[in-house]
């Protein structure tokens, strides 16, 4: 193929992937909000309260601790929906462009955050079983993988703001590793022992701050070090 052929074959690539490509991704946060939106509603469909008419107190009283359990389900998972949503928007204020492959990761951080009300309506349900907390914990923390996914990709593509330093592409990689960490690991204690799983979700609190604390003086060494350069770089060249 002569040079002329292969000039005309990039051009024809890049008609072809035109409209692939964007240079913002609101359409793409906006859709996502939307999704988010619809499964934290989703999650509150489970908690009924069925009472027979003219309740008493004692009825009434039982009625809210049959309850108790959904609505601990629930309480964590639109917790865990809403960390993950506010993750997601800060991953996405510092992506500035998107691609086809870009949207398809995305599609697959949504279809968990879209799925996540059925493991919670299974949660505390049929107690002793393991596969529900088995289930829960794979879904929360494939959330957490698969924006580390579309995070990873979008630098590895070169979509991101210039903002967004190395130090601070790999501090908020690693941000989740508490949750998607725990949650994995809690996989094979369902089988042993479901309330150990349960129990073991508890980890994420102390290990989170722990880690964080290490990731952030991490962060701090390297942005310190590399403010430092450029400035006496900057001084260098001015003298």
């Amino acid at each position: 193929m002569n040079d002329q052929s292969a000039s005309i074959a990039d051009r024809v690539t890049a008609s072809a992937q035109a409209l692939r490509h964007g240079p913002n991704t609101e359409r793409t946060v906006f859709f996502s909000d939307a999704v988010f939106a619809i499964a934290m509603t989703l999650l509150v469909l489970d908690l009924r309260v069925e009472l027979p008419s003219n309740p008493s107190v004692e009825e009434i009283n039982e009625a809210i601790v049959e309850q108790m359990p959904a609505f601990a389900g629930f309480l964590l998972s639109f917790i865990l929906v809403g960390v993950n949503w506010i993750n997601h928007h800060r991953r996405f204020s510092g992506i500035a462009r998107y691609d086809g492959r870009l949207q398809q990761l995305n599609l697959l951080f949504l279809f968990f955050i879209a799925f996540m009300p059925v493991p919670t309506s299974l949660l505390f349900v049929n107690a002793g079983s393991p596969w529900p907390v088995a289930l829960y914990a794979f879904v929360v923390a494939a959330i957490s993988l698969s924006l580390n996914l579309l995070w990873w990709y979008a630098r590895r593509a070169e979509l991101m703001d210039e903002k967004v330093s190395e130090a601070l592409y790999r501090y908020s990689l690693h941000a989740t590793v508490p949750v998607w960490g725990v949650f994995l690991l809690s996989i094979p204690f369902a089988f042993i022992s479901t309330d150990i799983a349960l129990y073991s979700w508890l980890l994420i609190i102390p290990v989170s701050i722990i880690f964080n604390r290490v990731q952030w003086r991490r962060f701090v060494s390297r942005e310190t070090a590399r403010f430092a350069a450029e400035d006496a770089a900057a001084a260098q060249a001015a003298g």
